[in-house]
């Protein structure tokens, strides 16, 4: 624990951080280039299948493609391109950040990754025994009608399993637990704060799915404190996405 520490001393002292107040604000624009980048990837989407519409005709077309499984992929295969690269932007205009040590690309070796990977196996299967003792349907209907719908259903895999986890952990993990990690709100703070909010964009699913996802981030945020290394997170994050689409492909 000791030598843990010392890394950290030694990271934050090497690398510089915005601030809390400058996190909060980076990271809300990240998030609203997130949501018109959806936009506009739906709206393109609308374009290319149907044509011009009418105000009332895209109304329409929304609440049928809302829940569509290639809708999901393409605009989070868009997001992650578009807000990947913008937050590699924020960084780099930070005077004396270094990209490697802020967002913590830093390899690990296989005994580390063995015992974490294990660690968030064993919590996607306690979190699905308390889903069916608590007698709630296992697949969320939400990702039940995507998976259902996603045409080509490969690119939803590659979507959910491999562009989600790496802009969300870059992001959530990587860039924002940094800030406000090196801010007041210390390590604890941080990752309560990064958790919270991670999940409270998935407004696509109910008080319960959410709460489940926040306690998944809390995990995320102490394999990133402990090692020191977002290529864990982003790990244990595509390892629960894979394991929750392929319950979904099978159920």
């Amino acid at each position: 624990m000791h030598d843990l520490m010392a890394e950290m001393e030694i990271e934050e002292a090497t690398t510089s951080h915005w601030g809390f107040w400058g996190t909060l604000v980076w990271g809300i624009v990240v998030m609203g280039v997130f949501a018109v980048l959806q936009v506009v990837a739906f709206i393109a989407i609308i374009g290319m299948t149907h044509g011009e519409v009418s105000a009332t005709q895209a109304q329409a077309l929304f609440e049928d493609l809302k829940d569509s499984g290639f809708v999901l992929a393409v605009c989070t295969i868009v997001t992650t391109l578009g807000c990947g690269g913008l937050l590699l932007v924020v960084i780099k205009l930070k005077r004396g950040a270094i990209l490697r040590e802020y967002l913590g690309l830093t390899p690990l070796p296989i005994s580390e990754w063995s015992s974490w990977m294990v660690a968030a196996f064993v919590l996607a299967g306690l979190l699905d025994c308390l889903t069916i003792v608590l007698g709630r349907p296992l697949i969320p209907e939400f990702m039940s009608l995507a998976y259902a719908s996603a045409d080509p259903v490969w690119l939803l895999w590659v979507a959910l399993v491999l562009a989600a986890p790496l802009f969300e952990e870059l992001f959530f993990r990587g860039f924002l637990l940094a800030g406000f990690r090196a801010s007041f709100l210390g390590p604890i703070g941080a990752v309560v704060l990064t958790s919270a909010s991670w999940a409270a964009i998935h407004l696509q699913y109910d008080a319960y799915d959410m709460s489940t996802i926040f306690v998944m981030g809390c995990v995320l945020g102490a394999a990133r404190l402990q090692t020191g290394s977002v290529f864990l997170p982003i790990g244990m994050h595509a390892l629960h996405n894979l394991i929750a689409t392929t319950e979904a492909a099978i159920l």
